[in-house]
Parts: C-alpha cells; structure tokens; sequence
C-alpha cells in the first residue's frame, strides 16, 4: 500500500516509545483538539502513549487496518468523513455503535478490530455536567447530518420523551426516520416547542461565525439550548439563547467526554469523568 500522506508513522516510530499508539483519523484534521485532550487525560494516568494526527484519503481508509496492524495502532479515534466508511471495516461493531450506523472509536485487540461509538456518551454527559437532565423531556435537534444520529440515540436511551429532528435535507430526515421510527421529523419552519433545543448544523461555527440556524421566536419555545460547535464557544444561536433566557449549554464538553469514554475502550478501565474538566476550562479559553 501506498501511503502518501505525511503523518503516517513508520513500525519504527510507533513502538519507540514503549507505550500505546493512538491517534485521530480524519481527512482533514490542522485544528484538532484531540491530541491535547488525550495527551492530558493519559498523563493524569502516568500512562505513556503517544497520540498522533492521521490524515488520509478515501482510498487510503479502505486499507485502514492492514495499516494499523503494521504500525501497531491500538487505537484511533474517528471523525468527520468517515464515522461511517469505517464502520464496514470493523472486525466486530458494539451494539451501540450498530444502532447508532456510525462509529468514532477503533480499539485494535488480538488482530481483531472493535468499533465503538462514544459520540452518545459525551452528550449525555455535556448535559449531566451542566445539571440538565433528559428523562421526559422534549427535545428538538437541529441538522440531520452525521452528528445527529449519536445525539438521538443518546437523549432516547436517556429518556427522552419525545425526540424531534428539524431539518432541510428531507433524504437525511427520512434515513433517520428509517434507522430511528421513534423520532419526529420536522421542517426547519415548522418547528415545535419543547425543553431543550440543541444544534448540530455548522451554521456559526468559526470562519461563519454570526449565524444560526434559527431566530428568536423559536429559541424562545425552549428553556435550555445547546450547541455541538465550541469554535467559537458562544455561537450565534448560544448568543440569542442567553440574551433569551435560555439556560445555555456549549458543545466543547461533549468532545472531551467522548475522548475520556474511547480511553475507556482502549485502556479497558471506568474513568471518572470529571478528569477532563481542566483540559475542557484551558481549551475554553481559546474560543
């Protein structure tokens, strides 16, 4: 296999430094966040462990394994294109992953290859921080992309009462209606009232920052909104929500627990969640 790209580690490389081999995959990854984060979580572990930035084309995922296996990866984390190109490569896919259509998380163990989903998991628990819970409550979600499919999934094993999906791209809305019969799709004009209004659109996120998806009024319906975007933190949609009354919830805690769950998978141990507050409060700063 040809592998072209620059980040690609050498076998030599990979086992140099006596510990695990991690990393993210992506394709196009200059800003992530994701190796400062698990740099930190590790080193509060005294874990040695290196973990490094992936690049890849789409034909160059479709040898992600042999790959992994020749520079002994233990573990990526996934994201943005390919949560669900992966997902077919998977030697076994956890149940929750299967429901979910998509994984973020691949723990190589043995010469086989898992695929997670822990994108649910730093939801729920973005929510749970801020003292928001989602048993019986009404929740709509803006976007129906990839991200929204963990959120789903997420806020209904949580309790949610009632699950609504606003949306453009009705394609996307009735492939979600079909892997999710439980939820309730809507145009984004006719949107319902309900507790918690979360997006999932990059509408507002850094360079095009000073939009959202919705306006005022139907901010107004809920008494909690959320945004997965944390670049900026306050989005636009955050901004209106506050100015509001809204409780606000922003998205960058969701990045960091999901990142705390993949260790989980990879280190095979219970962590306590609140390991990743300082890194999430220093990043924070940033945005």
């Amino acid at each position: 296999m040809n592998m072209i790209n620059l980040h690609t580690p050498t076998k030599e490389h990979t086992t140099l430094s006596g510990g695990l081999s991690l990393g993210v995959l992506g394709k196009s990854l200059p800003h992530t966040l994701s190796p400062e984060i698990h740099q930190d979580l590790l080193a509060q572990q005294n874990i040695s462990a290196e973990y490094k930035v992936y690049e890849m084309s789409e034909e160059e995922v479709t040898h992600l394994t042999d790959w992994m296996t020749d520079c002994r990866i233990t573990g990526l984390n996934v994201t943005i294109p390919y949560k669900e190109t992966v997902y077919h490569l998977m030697d076994v896919v956890d149940s929750h992953a299967e429901k979910i259509g998509a994984i973020n998380t691949i723990y190589q163990k043995n010469g086989k290859f898992y695929g997670y989903n822990t994108d649910y998991i730093g939801a729920q628990s973005m929510f749970a921080k801020a003292g928001v819970s989602l048993k019986d409550q009404s929740i709509v979600i803006l976007g129906s992309g990839g991200a929204a499919k963990a959120l789903i999934y997420g806020f209904h094993i949580a309790g949610a009462s009632q699950i609504t999906v606003a949306a453009r791209n009705q394609k996307e809305l009735l492939n979600l209606k079909n892997r999710f019969p439980f939820i309730t799709a809507s145009s984004l004009q006719e949107i319902p009232s309900g507790d918690i209004l979360v997006n999932t659109t990059p509408l507002g996120m850094f360079p095009n920052i000073g939009r959202s998806v919705v306006d005022a009024p139907v901010i107004q319906k809920f008494r909690v909104a959320s945004d997965i975007v944390y670049n900026p933190l306050m989005t636009e949609f955050l901004h209106i929500a506050k100015q509001e009354g809204l409780q606000v919830v922003t998205g960058l805690m969701m990045l960091v627990d999901q990142a705390i769950a993949s260790e989980e998978i990879w280190l095979n141990k219970k962590l306590n969640y609140q390991m990743g507050n300082r890194i999430h409060n220093e990043l924070a700063k940033r945005f």
